[in-house]
């Protein structure tokens, strides 16, 4: 009689296997943190970038306080104009280049440098972008500076200009020079560093935000939920 041929066991795919602590693959700080009960810790991140928290509803330029951005305005175009009338292509195509650069034109609520090379300085719009360009090769300056970089250089613009109508800040290679007069220096500095203060202490490290997606609650209140669902309580 032949005997009955048996089927060799086979091993079970799935095994667990316990791993030494130092083995083990740990979570993210992150998601520690929120296992731990820190409902945000997922979606809280940091951000340093060179945008600023400007809270205000109405802010003819960022980072800067309205009346500033008025008086840099004014001594800009004051500025635009006598190179038009005295100092040459050169010296205009410099001046219309930070006014670009820098978007002082919102001081005065007009919305693009093309509407203010036209309405308020009488140039062809072709004309002023090409001599913006070529001012800013000439200064060294970026296409873009960030809104940081532009509150930074007005900041300093008004409050020399404030204390001395004839000074002035320029930047050229990305080095930044003050010019006002002696006598009147430790006023200008002074008024250049009131401004600039609040942002050096908002430029000491990164900036944290909460990017929760609308309408998903914190955990926590989602447990809760789960819990009351549970005991019947809903």
């Amino acid at each position: 009689m032949a005997s009955k041929r048996r089927t060799p066991e086979r091993e079970p795919t799935d095994r667990i296997v316990k791993r030494a602590p130092g083995e083990r693959k740990r979570l993210t700080p992150e998601l520690e943190a929120f296992a731990g009960g820190d409902d945000d810790a997922i979606w809280r991140r940091e951000v340093r970038s060179g945008r600023l928290h400007d809270p205000r509803a109405v802010a003819l330029i960022p980072g800067l306080k309205n009346s500033d951005a008025r008086l840099v305005y004014d001594a800009h175009v004051a500025r635009i104009r006598k190179a038009m009338n005295e100092e040459g292509e050169e010296r205009l195509s410099e001046e219309l280049a930070v006014a670009q650069s820098c978007a002082v034109y919102r001081g005065h609520s007009i919305v693009s440098f093309e509407a203010f090379v036209e309405a308020v300085l009488g140039l062809r719009v072709d004309r002023a972008r090409a001599l913006a360009k070529a001012g800013r090769s000439a200064l060294g300056l970026p296409d873009n500076l960030t809104e940081a970089q532009i509150a930074i250089w007005l900041r300093a613009e008004a409050g020399v200009i404030e204390v001395a109508p004839e000074g002035r800040v320029e930047v050229r290679g990305g080095i930044m020079t003050l010019s006002m007069p002696l006598s009147r220096a430790a006023e200008a500095l002074s008024a250049v560093g009131f401004r600039e203060a609040p942002i050096a202490r908002a430029g000491e490290g990164p900036r944290t935000v909460v990017d929760r997606p609308r309408g998903v609650p914190p955990m926590s209140a989602i447990v809760e939920r789960e819990q009351r669902t549970r005991r019947g309580d809903d």
